[in-house]
């Protein structure tokens, strides 16, 4: 393994022992674990930096290839520690993970130093996720003080490991309980527990939020995590697509942050469509891999530089007992399946998404980005995020000669290309992954636009429409060149975070290229924003879309 350098200081990992049950046999196994323990903590923890909006590990870039990691079998707990059988579970499904070429785990609980350090073992870096109470009164001394002590010891169990990406707080803070707490108050919370854990390890922080705190302030946080499904807010959904809302989360929230997805895909083989709980089932197996990987590539062409799939195996506890795998589809949304509680059956049983995505993570081609417009005759650069085993990545652009990309090593790869004068519309770049022996391993293709105008949609606040509360926008379409877009269809919606009203429609823009619409909800009392999106394709089947956060009673974004 090659030396590296820190801070100016000299380190390698130290040497790491792979200790099989094989070898030792289930009467060892207590020892096998402690010397594994020992085994894979590292002489200095790897550096792992946040610069020009992405991750880097080891002075690398870092795409975030991840997987949504609930232990938890049947019958068991959150927040209950296990050992022994589950143990032998947790190295079963770290070592599939990496065979399926996930780079890294994300929890909603945090990883305890004997799953660090097999996560470890298989090359698997770790989002370590704090569960904390997103009910609760973030103003209230004790519930800070509880907060703070109980993410300092994390902190102090993770940082020796250096495979820990960073930490995420909480998951899906409740916005009534941010609203009664006061934004400011509960940005002070989310502070305050950042430097606590980084009093103990300075690696980023972030809060894993969802689309209803949009209307907060990120910009303290290292990276922002948002949590974002391609079935919900469906008024969203259906304005501007997932791919759509992914880019405003990046440009509007992130800004000049890595936007990571905590959680997407989501689908479901349940019988149940939809239950009161949310979800997505009633799927085929075929259906469930088609419509997540379908998700992973909306939040990429949507500028987040990594993304989480939902979820490892199926998740009985979620959202009743654990004791029964009940007709909901989060129950049912495993890339392994977890159908009884046989023994047999607890291991896990892959779905059709665990081939599937096995497949998408060995390329993935971070740019060209699909649907977006290029330049004309001027270097574009080409980066593509590979694992290990991919020594070689070539490319073609419309079916001409194939090129190969430089390697760093770490798959990692880059190059540049231009179109010709020439070139206009729909353009083709095809990719291969190569290994040592120049077999093709995966091969991707990504279809982007050049020698097109961009199009832009604006929404403005009209007033209040027929009744006292309903609420009347209008939208205008144009090109770059300020030219109206005219007879275009338009989808929009209004979604209300507080009480999730939400409503949608369509309209087709004027002479002028505008239009004009009214909310066909109208918001509860305790509801203190609308979000209000809209959209529309363009001939070239991209969408283009904008979202603005009104402040009920205010007329400003």
């Amino acid at each position: 393994m090659t030396m590296g350098n820190v801070g100016g200081a000299s380190w390698r990992p130290c040497q790491n022992i792979y200790l099989t049950h094989a070898v030792w046999g289930a009467s060892w196994r207590p020892l096998q674990f402690l010397l594994l323990f020992l085994l894979s903590l590292p002489c200095f923890a790897a550096r792992v930096e946040i610069r020009e909006g992405r991750f880097y590990v080891d002075n690398e870039p870092f795409y975030v290839r991840g997987i949504g990691y609930a232990p938890w079998r049947p019958h068991q707990h959150p927040g209950i520690s296990y050992t022994d059988t589950n143990r032998r579970w947790t190295q079963l499904d770290f070592e599939r993970m990496k065979a399926a070429h996930f780079n890294t785990i994300r929890t909603w609980d945090a990883l305890d130093p004997e799953e660090l350090a097999l996560a470890n073992q298989n090359g698997l870096m770790v989002l370590q996720g704090i569960w904390l109470d997103p009910k609760q009164d973030f103003s209230d001394p004790h519930n800070q003080q509880a907060a703070i002590d109980q993410v300092q010891a994390v902190a102090e169990k993770s940082k020796t490991f250096d495979n820990v990406l960073g930490y995420l707080i909480m998951t899906e803070p409740n916005p009534e309980a941010v609203l009664d707490t006061g934004t400011e108050e509960t940005m002070q919370y989310f502070r305050r527990l950042k430097r606590a854990i980084q009093s103990v390890d300075p690696r980023p922080v972030s809060m894993d939020s969802w689309p209803p705190l949009a209307f907060m302030d990120y910009h303290d946080f290292d990276f922002v995590t948002f949590n974002l499904f391609a079935f919900w807010p469906k008024s969203i959904i259906h304005a501007m697509g997932l791919a759509g809302m992914t880019r405003w989360m990046a440009d509007h929230v992130a800004a000049d942050k890595p936007l990571i997805i905590g959680e997407t895909g989501g689908y479901a083989v349940s019988e149940a469509s939809q239950t009161a709980a949310g979800g997505f089932g009633g799927l085929t197996e075929y259906s469930q891999s088609l419509k997540d990987l379908e998700s992973l590539r909306a939040v990429l062409e949507g500028h987040a530089f990594g993304s989480v799939l939902v979820s490892w195996i199926d998740t009985w506890h979620y959202p009743r007992d654990p004791d029964t795998h009940d007709n909901e589809p989060w129950e049912w949304d495993g890339v392994l399946a977890i159908p009884t509680d046989s023994e047999k059956d607890e291991v896990g049983i892959p779905r059709q998404i665990y081939k599937d995505v096995s497949t998408y993570n060995q390329l993935i081609p971070v740019e060209p980005k699909t649907n977006h417009i290029y330049p004309i005759a001027q270097p574009v650069p080409i980066q593509v995020n590979a694992p290990d085993d991919v020594i070689h990545v070539r490319y073609t652009v419309n079916d001409g000669d194939w090129k190969y990309l430089d390697g760093s090593g770490h798959g990692w790869f880059q190059g540049f290309f231009k179109l010709p004068k020439l070139a206009k519309k729909r353009q083709t770049m095809n990719f291969q992954a190569l290994d040592k022996d120049e077999t093709v391993l995966a091969t991707k293709e990504v279809s982007f636009l050049a020698g097109v105008l961009e199009e832009s949609v604006t929404i403005e606040i009209k007033g209040t429409g027929r009744g006292a509360k309903a609420l009347e926008f209008s939208v205008k379409l144009e090109d770059s060149l300020h030219h109206p877009l005219t007879q275009r269809k338009v989808y929009y919606g209004c979604f209300f975070p507080i009480s999730f009203g939400e409503a949608r429609g369509t309209l087709t823009t004027n002479d002028s290229g505008q239009g004009t619409f009214t909310c066909q909800t109208t918001p509860e009392p305790h509801d203190r924003y609308i979000f209000v999106a809209a959209g529309t394709d363009r001939p070239e089947h991209v969408r283009t879309s904008d979202l603005r956060i009104f402040k009920l009673g205010h007329t400003t974004p």
